[in-house]
């Protein structure tokens, strides 16, 4: 599975008003966990959110959970009850859903029994 990041991250406005909150460096820290937490939900398919225990232990910053407020605040990321949702997630990134059909059509494929081929001599 990927990731799809936009390249107009790099310099967003939004990465920059995280960042700001954030001190020396901010904007990449902030860029740094938005990818990580985007990374996290497509390899588990979580269709965008990330659970708090899941942020507070992405070791990729020194304080994960002061970064995802910084998200937050910047509308990058979206506080639920129990944890965050990033925001638009579904305009840009496959549904778990999809992903999940996609990949059990894959493998019914693959173990489908194939056409005997002609040999010529």
């Amino acid at each position: 599975m990927f990731s799809r990041l936009e390249d107009e991250l790099i310099d967003h406005r939004k990465i920059f008003i995280a960042g700001a909150k954030l001190g020396r460096d901010g904007p990449a820290i902030a860029l740094g966990l938005y990818a990580v937490g985007l990374m996290y939900s497509n390899k588990h398919l979580t269709d965008g959110y990330l659970p708090f225990e899941v942020v507070k232990g992405f070791s990729h910053c020194a304080k994960p959970l002061v970064v995802a407020e910084a998200l937050v605040q910047a509308g990058l990321w979206e506080q639920n009850g129990s944890g965050f949702v990033i925001h638009d997630f579904a305009d840009f990134n496959f549904a778990a859903a999809d992903v999940k059909a996609r990949r059990k059509q894959d493998r019914l494929r693959k173990h489908a029994p194939r056409p005997a081929r002609m040999r010529s001599h």
